[in-house]
């Protein structure tokens, strides 16, 4: 055994001892300590304390664990889905290249007239990939990092599109939430801008995304927008033979309903009601300012896959 330790240190002599103490104080300064084999140690009352190696052991384990962790948290904080520069001017922001450039800027009026006359900010962001986030993640960092929307008012909304992982998400601030509920954001991607994307038409899916949000905060704000941005109908698909074969077995029964029970049959049309529809107009052009400096975005919103 190569630890070993007669003398405690830090505790006083009594007097019975006191004069041991004195020879074994006198003793250690008169002679220099063994050289030890195994590393260096503390010298008390003329012995030397060597530090066990299982010690070093462990604390070598934990440099190593803080240091590992450390590398880890840096890299992550590397790994998220870069953001573009940030220039006030500009609301559109194509790093995957999918806008064609009179799209592109008619986007930017639209969205500088919205804010004009609404307060409300719109910011369109493409990505080629995401990097360690969903969209919805980069979606949200992109307002709270940007404060997209006026200080205090927080009325926000930021398209986000990843063409590789085909995924969109519409968030939306605090000051928007309101009037545009995560449901009704949802209902405009299904009916406006996923038909479009589903056939790599990214270029009509976000032109109709800004048209349909601008036209629920117009109404909302009791303003009228210029210009034209149009909304887009997607290409009517055509049947498929099954689908043909299901519509005609319907229209059979039908038939059979009504020649066997007319008087149900017109009772069950008549409860029917008619729901109003369509979205149109046109938007675009006029001035403004810039719409940052708010940024509360708490994750409200919908996304779509395509």
């Amino acid at each position: 055994m190569w630890i070993r330790a007669v003398v405690r240190c830090g505790r006083a002599p009594n007097l019975a001892s006191h004069r041991a103490t004195s020879l074994a104080r006198r003793y250690a300064t008169a002679s220099s300590p063994p050289r030890s084999r195994r590393g260096r140690g503390v010298v008390c009352a003329g012995k030397v304390l060597r530090s066990s190696p299982m010690l070093r052991g462990r604390h070598a384990a934990v440099a190593l664990v803080a240091a590992a962790a450390a590398i880890a948290w840096a890299g992550a904080a590397r790994a998220a889905t870069p953001l573009p520069t940030r220039d006030p001017a500009r609301s559109v922001y194509d790093t995957a290249g999918v806008l064609r450039p009179e799209t592109r800027r008619a986007l930017e009026a639209l969205h500088r007239e919205l804010f004009a006359k609404t307060g409300v900010m719109i910011v369109t962001v493409t990505v080629p990939r995401l990097v360690d986030e969903t969209i919805e993640q980069f979606a949200v960092r992109v307002g709270q990092t940007w404060g997209v929307g006026r200080k205090g008012e927080d009325r926000g909304i930021v398209v986000a599109l990843s063409v590789e992982d085909r995924r969109i998400f519409i968030a939306t601030g605090y000051g928007v939430e309101g009037f545009l509920p995560d449901g009704r954001v949802g209902a405009l991607l299904d009916a406006y801008v996923v038909p479009h994307l589903r056939r790599d038409d990214f270029d009509g899916g976000l032109a109709n995304a800004s048209a349909a949000l601008a036209r629920v905060v117009a109404r909302h704000f009791g303003v009228a927008l210029d210009g034209a941005i149009a909304v887009r109908e997607p290409p009517r698909r055509r049947l498929t033979p099954g689908e043909i074969v299901v519509i005609a077995l319907l229209l059979v029964a039908l038939g059979y309903a009504f020649v066997r029970h007319p008087v149900l049959f017109l009772m069950l049309l008549s409860g029917g009601g008619h729901r109003g529809g369509g979205f149109g107009g046109g938007f675009g052009g006029g001035g403004g300012g810039g719409g940052f400096g708010g940024g509360g975005f708490g994750g409200g919103g919908a996304g779509r896959g395509f």
